[in-house]
């Protein structure tokens, strides 16, 4: 009993010394009328954590009561510049005040929970006698820092809008798990025909990761509507724009596109009362709230950032699904909902069955819709209404899904699997507005190697044994053996002199064989191999 009052005790000690404040005084070596903290729990806005209060003996403390219940990172803002570490540690040798860095890109501070009070100086991790302060000095770049003492090579220089990516002067600062670069156009088509755009992947990191352009201080005075292009692999996915200024004041604005894989215009409308002359960057986050993987799914392309012109064209036509509510001009580009899908597979070979997988059944083989045969090597899914989505999707012959992946390795050709990263999934898509589908086929991106006509489809014979695992008879008439898989490709055949066929070299799987008699009739019959 002493021992569980003991242990009741000393939790409830640890739980009081966690829930205490503590503080944490700054030393500013000059004069100052701001101290802030920023960090990752603020994402590193830097007019967005908290405020230190002045001692008034060139100190300033903050006060954190409770203290948080987690390690801290952080770094110190003077008068809206936050310090940048690497530069003076590099000169110094000295990371003591920085765990936290790969002492190449970044060097930040760490209060660790139980710790209990820190003091620290602004800039450096050594003391005001040999502070030098590492920063930009040109009063020209947008990062320009009036504290410094010693030009760290850190000068940024902004871009004026519109920017099309068209030159070599733009550079990208991704964060969080994003990666930008601009590459040629890779979907050159309608409303953008443009030679470069900025591929941006969202590989891991954070929800919130993403990318922002180092811009000229934003004018305002002509309007207040930004536009930008993007294309994305689903619609439906919130894309941030928000203006950010070094003092760290900003506004964003939040559109969700309306269209999957293809070029779509987004109005971003700012507050008409924007201040000019104060955002330098322009901050772009695509689907915030997920962290990406790196694949097709969580690649976005944008281009042509810049302000609305005249009018704004787009659908205006609310019962569209590309319903674009910032145009203001309608440009014949709605998309509505179509209310039947019908999707048509030629199976390339005998089948007992056809059906559908993809993320809509949670890939499951077995529970996507089921095709009608339609007796002659085609096979229909009938959707009644049609999806109110894009639909991912791959096909299924008597239970076994195609590879596309193999497919498209070996012929080079993915023109029919736009959801790919091309080497651990290469799948079919069915986009809103496009209406039924034909001339699929299992397997392959174009017409398969066996396709069986109809009126072979109708010459069927029967084989036995079936499953067998070494032998097979055949039609006592039967002078020519064909076999092909189940992609429709040839992979055995031979002259028959006796109806008995040793199968045994054919790997365990499902097969069509196709038989000429001795009248010249062809037919066909179905084989699963043990």
């Amino acid at each position: 009993m002493l021992k569980k009052q003991l242990f009741s005790f000393l939790v409830f000690c640890t739980s009081v010394m966690l829930a205490q404040s503590f503080t944490i005084t700054t030393t500013v070596c000059s004069e100052a009328e701001s101290v802030r903290i920023t960090g990752p729990w603020w994402q590193w806005n830097s007019n967005a954590g908290p405020v230190a209060v002045d001692n008034g003996d060139n100190t300033w403390t903050f006060t954190f009561d409770p203290a948080p219940d987690e390690d801290m990172e952080y770094l110190l803002v003077v008068d809206g510049v936050m310090e940048s570490l690497l530069a003076g540690n590099q000169a110094s040798g000295d990371w003591s005040c920085t765990p936290l860095t790969d002492q190449v890109e970044y060097a930040n501070r760490q209060w660790v929970v139980g710790s209990g009070d820190a003091t620290n100086v602004y800039g450096t991790c050594g003391d005001c006698s040999v502070l030098v302060i590492y920063g930009c000095m040109d009063a020209n770049a947008v990062n320009y820092n009036p504290q410094a003492s010693e030009d760290d090579g850190s000068c940024l220089y902004g871009v004026g809008l519109p920017v099309d990516f068209e030159g070599p002067d733009y550079s990208f600062t991704d964060f969080d798990g994003g990666n930008s670069e601009i590459i040629e156009n890779p979907y050159s088509s309608g409303i953008n025909t443009s030679a470069h755009v900025v591929e941006h992947i969202r590989d891991g990191g954070q929800f919130w990761a993403g990318t922002y352009l180092t811009i000229n201080p934003v004018d305002f005075s002509s309007g207040s509507v930004l536009t930008m292009k993007t294309y994305t692999p689903t619609a439906g996915i919130p894309i941030h724009l928000k203006l950010e200024a070094a003092t760290g004041e900003n506004h964003e604005v939040i559109v969700e596109n309306s269209v999957a894989n293809a070029w779509e215009e987004l109005v971003f409308d700012f507050p008409d009362d924007s201040p000019s002359g104060l955002y330098t960057s322009a901050v772009i986050i695509f689907n915030m709230g997920e962290v990406g993987d790196g694949s097709a799914a969580s690649t976005y392309y944008f281009d042509d950032l810049g302000f609305a012109s005249g009018p704004i064209p787009g659908c205006t036509d609310p019962e569209a699904i590309n319903y674009n509510s910032g145009a203001t001009m309608d440009d014949g580009s709605c998309i509505y909902p179509e209310a039947t899908l019908q999707i048509t597979v030629t199976a390339c070979a005998l089948a007992s069955e056809v059906s559908l997988t993809g993320p809509f059944w949670g890939w499951d083989g077995i529970s996507g819709p089921v095709a009608e045969d339609n007796g002659d090597g085609t096979w229909t899914f009938f959707f009644d209404p049609a999806p109110e989505e894009n639909m991912e999707y791959l096909i299924l012959v008597d239970g076994v899904i195609e590879d596309l992946v193999t497919y498209g390795d070996t012929s080079g050709d993915w023109s029919c699997t736009p959801v790919t990263n091309f080497s651990s999934y290469a799948n079919r898509l069915w986009e809103q507005g496009t209406g039924d589908v034909t001339d699929i086929y299992y397997g392959t991106c174009e017409p398969c190697e066996n396709s069986i006509g109809i009126e072979e489809y109708a010459n069927e014979f029967v084989v036995y044994p079936n499953p067998t695992n070494s032998t097979i008879t055949l039609p006592s008439s039967a002078t020519d053996l064909l076999v092909f898989d189940v992609f429709g490709k040839l992979i055995f055949s031979q002259s028959v002199h006796k109806n008995t066929v040793n199968v045994s070299s054919l790997n365990a799987g499902i097969y069509t064989i196709k038989i000429l008699d001795d009248s010249g009739v062809t037919s066909y019959s179905k084989l699963i191999k043990k």
